[in-house]
């Protein structure tokens, strides 16, 4: 999923260089110095940035500048007007104008936990496994059925999958029927087709090699990915594509790529994120997590991490 951020003053975007972050444009232009061990991308609530300094959360505001110090032992909220600060014992309210600190914050008794008397206990509304649904004979047409005739003896062997039909003869596999595209993908002694689906509007199949590393062919057999990698996985949510192969260098490594909707190329795997604006037009951002943090590349191939 990704949102659409129109403010102008939310058009930064948290920087890692190493260990340490900071903010910068869509242009990669620094705007705050990389000093700080965590960044979180823009909070509207508390109009700004959470960053942590030796420890302590404090915010950033939008034109980049220190809006509230870093004094909280936990992420600042906004609660009534007033910034909630944890100081490591209490809660203490903190005025947004003037940043000096106001009352202690009054907890409220919550509600029963796990009272039987108000809350029931979820139970599955679902026991028992969980079949694949395949093709059956019910679901072919006349003319599927006619391209089926050859193999349709004791000689073969008809598995139906999902979407799709193997064809086996004794304890090989020579083929694969797709009913929705009415033809048949025949395997050679080097290569196999193990499967197919639509990604963008248009289907493509995807064969195994003899060294069982994935490629992709379209419908009339033309290769769009060699047979190199170990999982080739097409989103068409996103319209994005992951690669992975063995690392040359270390065969029980892989390594990782994303191929954006614009083929453009980033190292490792991205998820579509937020949408920003650069030079007037939108301008879409991903993100890939590194030690447990979002690190961010624009559309244009552009990473805002470096180290």
């Amino acid at each position: 999923m990704s949102c659409a951020l129109f403010s102008q003053e939310q058009n930064y975007i948290p920087y890692r260089k190493g260990k340490v972050w900071g903010l910068c444009d869509t242009g990669k232009l620094i705007t705050v110095q990389p000093q700080y061990s965590y960044i979180s991308w823009y909070d509207n609530s508390v109009q700004g940035f959470h960053a942590v300094l030796n420890g302590r959360f404090g915010i950033i505001g939008s034109h980049s500048t220190l809006i509230m110090p870093f004094i909280s032992d936990k992420p600042i909220a906004v609660d009534g007007g007033k910034f909630l600060v944890f100081d490591g014992w209490d809660y203490y309210y903190y005025s947004i104008k003037t940043k000096m600190r106001l009352e202690k914050q009054i907890q409220k008794p919550g509600p029963p936990v796990k009272d039987r008397g108000w809350v029931r206990e979820a139970e599955p509304f679902y026991k028992g496994d969980v079949k694949e649904i395949v093709l059956s004979w019910d679901d072919l047409s006349d003319e599927d059925n006619v391209m089926l005739k050859p193999f349709n003896n004791d000689h073969y062997e008809l598995n139906f999958k999902r979407d799709f039909i193997e064809i086996r003869d004794r304890d090989r596999s020579i083929g694969i029927y797709i009913p929705e595209l009415k033809k048949i993908f025949l395997n050679t002694p080097e290569l196999a087709h193990i499967g197919w689906q639509h990604y963008r509007g248009l289907p493509y199949i995807y064969t195994k090699n003899t060294s069982n590393l994935i490629g992709l062919v379209d419908e009339y057999s033309h290769e769009i990915y060699p047979n190199k990698y170990h999982e080739i996985t097409l989103v068409d949510v996103g319209g994005l594509i992951y690669l992975s192969e063995p690392d040359p260098s270390d065969q029980n490594n892989l390594i990782f790529r994303t191929v954006l909707p614009n083929n453009q190329v980033l190292d490792g795997k991205f998820e579509r994120d937020v949408q920003l604006w650069k030079n007037g037009s939108p301008f879409q951002l991903y993100s890939t997590m590194i030690n447990g943090q979002k690190n961010y590349a624009g559309e244009d191939g552009t990473l805002y991490f470096e180290g």
